[in-house]
């Protein structure tokens, strides 16, 4: 029987003076003074839990003054979704090392990742956990925590991590249970994770039936896969490896996190296509991809990922769109999110910016849009943006994934520009296992970087909820639920915080 997952609602400024000469007051003024600065004080000194006036803004404003009170209200706050996090990046190293000891690896010492070989370059796991220094190097290898500013790039360290992530055979299963507990903590409701579901049976009927990619005849292309597209016993195999990965899901979160099944965030699925492969296996796993939507509710969308700079990802992107905007018209039109505008003149020159964003959207038929960063540099950037606005076409936003890979933050990172412009935005994690973050964090960022108030960040937590790609009877559940959290944790402030 499929695991339905849900998530049931957990309940659980001062402004910056400085010095400044002035003339001494005229004397009938002093007395005012003296009343007015003891009340502020007072105030100021309360914490937000505490203070007397009831309004939930208010009590945002005096978690700002610090970043361990801005975590401890933001970390509570209802978040809605998550909307662009990738599974395997999601995996913090700590639980890589316990699942490569599970598994019986051992470390090579050489490529700083886990293997089942024994060679003068390994060590067993005992070794390597009795050794700070061999923690210490594997776990810079795979998170960003081994990267600083200026000492080599960003971009590069962060797609190294993924080889070495795979080494250490934690299951989905296992990857699944840490982010849901890790967001049920968070009072997260609703997870869209970009997880490659592939039966190994299904791949290989598609492979079987391959007959070569003709761009300039896509039916025929697509005319071998026909059949598989509508065969049940294909829906079937898709339908088994979810229920698989969400069983031990489940067992794990009850035996590990003690939480109940009700208590974790509802999850759904994006398979992730390649960009920087072969036209060919871009072809071939599109149909897959979609054919996975149609064949399981748990599968909502597919996705583009891989570094959009790379040399066969600029050359190969007329055809990629070609090939997307014939099998989403024949095939149903799945719903499609889609990494466009991941660029910056450090990784790429500018002639792909004029139009990745606006071609992803018209010829790629992606309803959102993964980062964003390239934006202005788009011809007819207002036209765009009113596209934007107007079809509601969502931009996930991960800052601290911005500027690790393309070094871009503050100010030069788009996100006021899409505000300003009314292009709605969600604040997403991208891989916070390897960014060593989470929601909260990114919202700790968003509100410090940008000076959210609480109502900009309920309108972001709102925009997540409501472009998901949930059928719009559970969307609507979904936003019903986001309104009883919110209640619930406003009614939580005013009465002592307390859980």
């Amino acid at each position: 029987m499929r695991t339905w997952i849900r998530f049931v609602a957990m309940l659980a400024g001062t402004a910056l003076s400085g010095c400044q000469a002035v003339a001494p007051a005229a004397p009938m003024e002093a007395p005012a003074a003296s009343i007015e600065a003891p009340a502020a004080s007072m105030e100021s000194d309360k914490p937000f839990w505490g203070a007397g006036n009831a309004d939930s803004a208010i009590r945002f404003e005096l978690a700002r003054r610090s970043t361990p009170e801005l975590i401890a209200f933001l970390r509570r706050m209802p978040k809605g979704a998550d909307l662009h996090n990738h599974i395997s990046g999601a995996t913090y190293s700590d639980y890589l090392i316990d699942s490569a000891r599970r598994n019986g690896k051992r470390f090579n010492t050489a490529t700083l990742g886990f293997t089942d070989d024994e060679d003068p370059d390994t060590v067993s796991m005992a070794a390597f956990e009795a050794d700070p220094g061999l923690i210490v190097a594997f776990r810079n290898a795979v998170s960003m925590r081994g990267w600083f500013p200026n000492s080599a790039n960003g971009h590069d360290h962060f797609f190294a991590t993924f080889p070495r992530i795979g080494t250490a055979g934690r299951s989905a299963g296992e990857m699944l249970a840490e982010v849901m507990a890790r967001n049920a903590y968070q009072n997260v409701q609703y997870l869209e994770m970009m997880a490659t579901t592939a039966p190994v049976e299904v791949v290989a009927k598609f492979r079987a039936a391959y007959r070569g990619l003709d761009l300039n005849d896509l039916e025929a292309s697509f005319a071998p896969f026909a059949g598989l597209t509508r065969d049940p016993a294909v829906a079937a195999a898709f339908t088994q490896e979810l229920d698989a990965w969400e069983v031990e899901a489940l067992t794990l979160l009850k035996e590990q996190y003690d939480l109940l099944p009700e208590q974790a965030p509802m999850v759904r699925y994006i398979p992730q296509l390649d960009r920087v492969g072969s036209l060919d296996v871009f072809f071939g796993a599109a149909v897959l991809f979609m054919t996975a939507v149609k064949a399981d509710e748990r599968i909502v969308a597919v996705n583009l990922v891989a570094p959009e700079g790379l040399p066969s990802a600029r050359r190969q992107f007329d055809a990629q769109m070609r090939i997307l905007d014939f099998l989403w018209r024949r095939m149903g039109e799945p719903p499609l999110t889609l990494h466009a505008g991941e660029l910056s003149l450090r990784e790429s020159p500018v002639e792909p910016m004029w139009d990745r964003v606006r071609r992803t959207i018209d010829e790629g038929h992606a309803r959102r849009i993964g980062h964003g960063t390239s934006v202005a540099w788009e011809r007819d950037l207002v036209g765009l943006l009113e596209q934007m606005r107007t079809q509601q076409i969502l931009v996930e936003v991960s800052l601290s994934s911005s500027e690790a890979i393309l070094g871009i933050a503050n100010e030069d990172h788009p996100f006021d520009l899409y505000r300003r412009a009314g292009v709605p935005l969600c604040v997403c994690t991208d891989d916070e296992g390897v960014s060593r973050s989470n929601l909260t964090m990114e919202y700790v960022v968003a509100v410090r970087r940008y000076d959210l108030n609480y109502a900009d960040v309920k309108r972001l937590v709102r925009n997540c909820v409501d472009h998901t790609f949930l059928p719009e009877e559970l969307k609507a559940v979904q936003q019903a639920e986001l309104d009883a959290r919110f209640a619930a944790f406003e009614a939580s402030l005013a009465t002592g915080f307390r859980e």
